[in-house]
């Protein structure tokens, strides 16, 4: 079904004062994801990250001053073998970042701010696609909502890769569906680099093409080139051209890195009060539907259902509605990894949040209609009316986003209760280890000299040991990972990942009383326990 030649919905030309409007969305994002940065402790993999970052951007460097020995075979491997299992986009963009304002901002704020650059971006791009679509006003609700979404904030201060993809996928399918309204090569280029980007962010960029080929023979058979010489020319050779690692070996090296993936270790989740090695299907649906905003949650529903109801006259409407799909069908799939919440499937958001601004838009229409007829101040009556329906229902995000600060990762909406409610119907309470940034307060306040304190998981000891390194916790604390070492133990500290806890953990939790906790709220997400809780939970599993 060939679409009109013509653009379905009118698009106005930006002016002065939208310019306006879009650089203070996207100052007020990341300003404000900049100067939280440091609110928010390192997780899992965010050390990792940031020390391959620092490699890569002083291997650039070296090129950028002349220095083409850096070309060299030897010198490429012994740089970019480190975390090679990844695309190297947000790590070498929080490595430059670090070189470049490491010096004027505190703690882990430099090498994050690529994250808050993302976030910023996708929320300005969520504007610019959907105003044509919804209009302004839609289009600035959907671009708020994102911006409010509290899972969605908790990720934009980490160094990951989850972020960067949720980005470039986004603009990557706005910018082709530019491009073939358009009919211009310039728009297919630059969707080519944003595809380009997208694949140097993280596998799910391999998705693009099926949503945009999917996309285009559905509605632009006539202008379907363009679609595959971005998809198929110009995003791989800025993926081969922005990656080293593969200018060496090119066909093992890329080989690898997919074999990688597509052999990725399954990691446990605890879903639904069991724990899983893979989930089922509904997973995330189920947990898209209890981490999103109930009000943004029917408001993207409300413009699903206008999306499909004009589907065959607003070709970007589908296009809308294929990206949030195709953004989480990969995860329902039997083998998909399914874990750490909503990361994994990240993308789906920015679809979504523009959805939301669809219903937005249809509902402050309904309610303005009867304001615009009135001859005196209607116009600024309709503009007051959407200003104060706007904030009503942005308020339960920005409500949500300070009720869990720091940690937006244990956001559950009301649908399940809170946080609170989620822990008790069987979801995982928070991951990746960023509220063990809080061991200083209770560790520190320790009496007894060189105490000792078991961690489970094993692995997260390198995180206290960072902290250590750091000078915010004590040298004298000695950490253990092994649960024979339970008995003389002072102190068995966890986060509240019941995909973590141990025979010894659950017994812990069931039966006693932590000596210290951190909560959000009234639902703990760091806790610990001392050798006396440890021994009476021991005594009675001897009994």
């Amino acid at each position: 079904m060939e679409a009109q030649k013509d653009p379905p919905v009118d698009r106005p030309r930006l002016g002065p004062l939208e310019w306006a409007l879009i650089a203070l969305l996207f100052i007020g994002t990341f300003y404000v994801t900049v100067v939280t940065a440091t609110h928010y402790g390192p997780t899992y993999d965010e050390p990792h990250y940031a020390s391959a970052g620092i490699r890569y951007a002083d291997w650039w460097a070296r090129v950028f001053h002349g220095d083409f020995q850096a070309f060299g075979r030897d010198e490429i491997h012994s740089t970019w073998r480190l975390n090679h299992e990844h695309p190297p986009l947000q790590k070498c963009a929080s490595g430059f970042s670090e070189r470049w304002f490491g010096q004027y901002l505190p703690g882990l704020a430099a090498i994050r701010l690529p994250s808050a650059l993302w976030f910023a971006l996708t929320a300005c791009a969520i504007y610019l696609f959907t105003r044509g679509i919804w209009g302004r006003r839609g289009a600035l609700f959907g671009a708020l909502a994102f911006a409010l979404l509290p899972r969605v904030v908790a990720h934009a201060h980490f160094i990951a890769l989850d972020m960067p993809i949720t980005a470039w996928f986004f603009i990557t399918a706005a910018l082709a569906a530019e491009a073939v309204r358009r009919n211009s090569w310039r728009w297919t280029v630059l969707a080519g680099v944003a595809f380009g980007l997208a694949l140097m962010s993280k596998l799910n960029a391999f998705f693009l093409p099926v949503l945009l080929l999917a996309w285009g023979l559905l509605f632009y058979q006539q202008r379907w080139l363009k679609l595959v010489v971005l998809l198929l020319l110009i995003g791989p050779a800025v993926f081969v051209l922005g990656w080293p690692w593969l200018w060496i070996g090119f066909g093992d090296h890329l080989r690898e890195y997919l074999a990688f993936h597509f052999r990725h270790a399954a990691y446990n989740v605890w879903y639904l009060g069991q724990l899983h090695e893979y989930a089922p299907w509904h997973y995330p649906f189920v947990l898209t539907a209890v981490t999103t905003p109930t009000l943004i949650l029917l408001l993207s529903l409300l413009g699903a259902q206008r999306a499909w109801a004009r589907r065959k006259r607003d070709p970007e409407r589908v296009l809308i509605l294929l990206g949030l799909a195709l953004s989480l069908l990969p995860s329902a799939l039997p083998t998909s990894p399914k874990y750490n919440g909503v990361r994994l499937f990240l993308p789906a958001f920015p679809f979504l949040a523009a959805l939301a601004g669809g219903g937005f838009a249809w509902l402050q229409a309904q309610l303005t209609r009867p304001v615009r007829r009135r001859q005196a101040h209607g116009a600024l009556l309709s503009v007051a009316v959407a200003v104060i329906l706007g904030g009503a229902l942005l308020l339960p995000s920005l409500s949500g986003i300070a009720r869990t600060h720091p940690y937006q990762l244990a956001y559950y909406n009301i649908l399940v209760g809170g946080p609170e409610g989620a822990r008790q119907r069987g979801f995982e309470t928070i991951y990746w280890g960023q509220v063990f940034q809080e061991a200083p307060l209770f560790l520190n306040q320790v009496e007894k000299p060189s105490s000792r304190v078991l961690l489970i998981p094993t692995g997260v000891i390198y995180l206290l040991e960072f902290q250590q390194q750091a000078g915010s916790l004590r040298p004298d604390v000695e950490f253990t990972g092994e649960e024979t070492d339970a008995r003389t133990a002072d102190y068995v500290m966890f986060q509240a990942m019941q995909s973590d806890y141990t025979q010894l953990a659950w017994s812990l939790v069931s039966e006693e009383e932590p000596v210290w906790e951190v909560t959000v709220g009234e639902t703990p997400v760091l806790l610990a326990y001392d050798r006396a809780a440890v021994s009476d939970v021991l005594a009675g599993a001897a009994r």
